[in-house]
């Protein structure tokens, strides 16, 4: 054999030596990727991932994902010396060696596995399969909120919308619908059980049932204030770069409460304690209704916290609920009426804020502490602004932006039991009565419609967007369809519809 073959055929070792290894180490990641994702955040869909991924992080908190991160990277390198022993060992599959064909054979396998793994992890076999089908749910039930006939009171009513970060019922007390033996949220089960609360259940707390691309929070902000999911397309989207992709539009064919309240003349402000451009809330914000936003950044450069102020995501909900006290004042001394809304942080996965100036440690669990923190300032927003000269002709909404992430949490408290996680609501001084509360089956697109009718609002129709009003006795989508998992199916296909008149509006 020539030195140049030899030379050749020594370099092509080396190169299939160098892709073996690699394979194992990345077999190595994809495993241990696949199970924390299981463990740890096995309610988070590929469309979250993949709307981030694509959007960009924006400034969000970055620190919870690098500690996940560095924590893990002790078992990745476990398992890829586990993996690397049979070479390293030079270990013999029956009488044969192990030579560099069947470290391939091996290598190879143990890829293929470790990736099916990861695809099974992230329901990625099942998210292109739903793209390849098309759905006409929004053809025939989609309801363009610019067609509806609204008919507002000749006195406006002012209103206060708090999103709480991840807020379900699983916290509240077994005997009120809940799956604690002890409430962690007793002000707001009261604040639920004492005003008018929509319930999946016959009686008790119960909520909104997580809908298709509703389940994050820019995500369930958009089905809240705009009636939709929040779809990217995908990558058989064939969107246009004006769409949200590049976040110079956000959803410029949907039509929202913000601007709906814009046009009847409302002062609007948005606080959130965290970075405004996370996930596009700034365009979804700005371009649906022209907000005021008073975000971490606002509030560094106006002064409401130092310049180097920063714990958790930006400023924790004890300053929030202080300037929206502020910011409510201000705003119910104009002429106009008023939307104040707001987005709480301190309960966001993982383990949330715990203020130790302000929340009491009396459960053992970390996020039960502060489920029982927010439950208490939350609480005492409410009870502030009912001595206010303005509450009576205001309305107050608490709902959870969407299920909470922090799987393990949930799943300690439910232990096996036949529960159904939902997302919080209760309607405080509502201007109508609902025809029943108890046994609506809805999603969190129905929060639009059922905003507007509670502020006073005659809706025509009571539908807008895939929203129904639930102070209506209409059935929602998902009672048309006859459950929350018939109604998925759909949305979790490619719409024509969407993709063209409410994602990029062509």
């Amino acid at each position: 054999m020539s030195k140049k073959i030899l030379s050749r055929f020594c370099s092509f070792r080396t190169l299939v030596k160098i892709s073996i290894v690699l394979m194992l180490a990345l077999s190595a990641i994809f495993i241990v990727a696949s199970q924390y994702k299981a463990v740890q955040f096995r309610d988070a869909k590929i469309d979250e991932i993949l709307f981030y991924f694509n959007n960009g992080l924006a400034g969000g908190q970055s620190s919870s994902l690098v500690s996940a991160v560095w924590s893990n990277v002790p078992y990745a390198i476990g398992l890829f010396i586990i993996l690397l022993l049979p070479m390293l060992l030079k270990l013999r599959w029956k009488t044969m060696p192990f030579r560099l064909r069947h470290q391939t054979y091996y290598a190879s396998g143990i890829f293929v596995v470790s990736l099916t793994l990861l695809a099974q992890s992230f329901s990625i076999p099942a998210y292109v399969s739903a793209l390849t089908q098309s759905s006409k749910i929004y053809d025939k039930h989609y309801v363009d909120p610019r067609s509806v006939k609204l008919t507002f009171p000749s006195t406006k009513r002012n209103l206060i919308y708090i999103y709480v970060e991840s807020l379900e019922n699983t916290p509240a007390s077994k005997a009120n619908g809940g799956m604690s033996d002890k409430s962690v949220i007793p002000e707001l089960e009261k604040l639920a059980l004492t005003n008018t609360s929509f319930s999946h259940q016959a009686s008790g707390l119960g909520g909104a049932l997580p809908a298709h691309g509703t389940t994050w929070t820019v995500a369930g902000m958009t089905a809240q204030s705009a009636g939709v999911p929040l779809k990217d397309g995908g990558v058989f989207g064939g969107r246009d770069r004006n769409g949200m992709g590049d976040f110079n539009k956000f959803l410029p064919g949907a039509y929202t409460l913000g601007q709906v309240l814009e046009k009847a003349d409302y002062n609007q402000s948005f606080l959130m304690g965290s970075d405004k451009t996370f996930g596009g809330r700034d365009k979804l914000l700005e371009q649906h209704g022209n907000y005021n936003i008073i975000d971490f950044t606002y509030a560094q450069k106006h002064g409401l916290i130092p310049q180097d102020y920063k714990v958790w995501w930006g400023y924790e909900d004890k300053k929030l609920f202080q300037f929206a006290r502020d910011e409510a004042t201000r705003l119910s001394k104009l002429e106009k009426p008023f939307n104040l809304q707001m987005l709480t942080v301190d309960t966001h996965f993982t383990d949330g804020w715990l203020d130790n100036d302000t929340c009491k440690q009396q459960f053992e669990a970390k996020y039960d502490n502060v489920h029982a923190c927010a439950s208490k300032q939350i609480a005492a927003f409410v009870e502030w602004a009912k001595q206010q000269p303005f509450y009576t002709n205001t309305i107050i909404i608490i709902s959870g932006d969407h299920l909470g992430m922090q799987t393990p949490y949930y799943e300690e408290k439910i232990a096996g039991a036949p529960y159904q996680r939902t997302v919080y609501n209760t309607f405080i001084n509502p201007a109508v009565q609902p025809t029943r509360t108890t046994n609506r089956q809805f999603a969190t697109f129905d929060m639009y419609p059922s905003t507007l009718a509670a502020l006073g609002v005659t809706v025509d129709g009571d539908r807008m967007g895939l929203g129904t009003n639930l102070f209506s006795s209409r059935q929602t989508l998902v009672e048309q369809f006859g459950g929350i998992d018939q109604l998925n199916a759909e949305l979790s296909k490619r719409s024509t519809y969407y993709e063209r008149k409410i994602l990029s509006s062509s």
